[in-house]
């Protein structure tokens, strides 16, 4: 099968997609997603694959259900759905993950794990005396892909049924199959990938045709570490007529410069300079991983005296990006 046919198989899988047995169903892997979110946060690719395609609803309801902000911070609650989705698509272009909603849509999907991939096949299963063939990934080990399916006639009281064509895979080698399909019942397929690609697989069985799409995974990520040094010097003296001399004192805040981009903890700090270090003083009053916030002050032990300080606002960045 040339990559040209399995192109088009794939363009109208997309398309065909409401019709399957798992629309017909109302089984939408996103919305058991959304109900066990462990789905989407077994890594940062997940979260960005929801977030791209999610809608309004789904965001704000994973989003109740979500402990923490995940990975790349999509789910602070401080970020709208527009911010967040923004936000991922900056992600995504930093770390050369495909933004495509098709590419997305299919990577969620085969990413789907734990509870909530239990659910979806209860939901898939639940259609087992209804004409059609069910196709889904169940398991993957390496570039091993585990399918079951099952099969159902049109005529519902054939017992049983041969392939009506050999299976076809492209993008990788068919390991093992059922020699022959009995009604309702679950079957393993297992196909190999060759290497990071597409991979197509079409089964027709008993009058019955389905076609399922594995997309390669997306560019490993590496986290990279910046120092981020305010532009702005702050300075702040002492000053005011003798007696009743105040201190002086000035402010600044940084925020991450990445996309997905965050503070390390512990590493704000302030590179200063002072005239009288005893009298220096800084106070931070945002210290997050999205923010740092902080007040330099100074002053003096003697007001015919003045003492002044400088200083920049400095913290560690941690931030994602394709791996080289």
């Amino acid at each position: 099968m040339t990559r040209a046919l399995a192109t088009k198989f794939y363009l109208a899988g997309l398309l065909a997609l409401g019709a399957s047995v798992e629309a017909k169903a109302d089984c939408n892997p996103k919305d058991f997603m959304v109900q066990e979110t462990t789905s989407i946060q077994q890594s940062g690719s997940t979260e960005l694959a929801f977030m791209l395609t999610a809608t309004q609803a789904e965001y704000e309801n994973a989003k109740k259900n979500i402990a923490g902000s995940g990975s790349y911070g999509l789910f602070s609650g401080a970020l709208s759905y527009g911010d967040a989705q923004q936000k991922a698509r900056q992600i995504a272009e930093a770390t050369k993950f495909d933004y495509k909603n098709s590419y997305a849509s299919n990577y969620l999907t085969q990413s789907l794990s734990g509870k909530a991939l239990d659910a979806y096949v209860q939901c898939i299963e639940k259609d087992k005396e209804k004409p059609g063939l069910a196709l889904w990934l169940q398991a993957r080990d390496g570039d091993y892909f585990t399918f079951r399916a099952f099969w159902v006639g049109a005529n519902t009281n054939e017992p049983a049924a041969k392939y009506d064509a050999p299976p076809i895979v492209d993008g990788g080698a068919m390991i093992g199959k059922p020699d022959a399909w009995l009604k309702s019942k679950t079957e393993e397929i297992v196909v190999k990938r060759t290497g990071n690609s597409d991979m197509y697989l079409n089964l027709k069985v008993g009058g019955q045709t389905k076609t399922k799409i594995i997309v390669k995974d997306p560019p490993p990520v590496v986290w990279a570490k910046q120092a981020l040094i305010s532009k702005k010097v702050m300075a702040a003296a002492s000053h005011g007529p003798n007696p009743g001399c105040s201190a002086g004192s000035d402010s600044d805040t940084i925020n991450p410069l990445h996309p997905g981009g965050s503070f390390v903890a512990n590493t704000r700090t302030t590179n200063h300079s002072t005239s009288d270090p005893s009298r220096y003083g800084e106070t931070f009053t945002i210290d997050r991983a999205d923010q740092v916030s902080v007040t330099i002050t100074q002053s003096t032990g003697a007001c015919e005296v003045t003492q002044s300080a400088k200083g920049q606002l400095q913290a560690v960045e941690t931030f994602p990006q394709a791996a080289e």
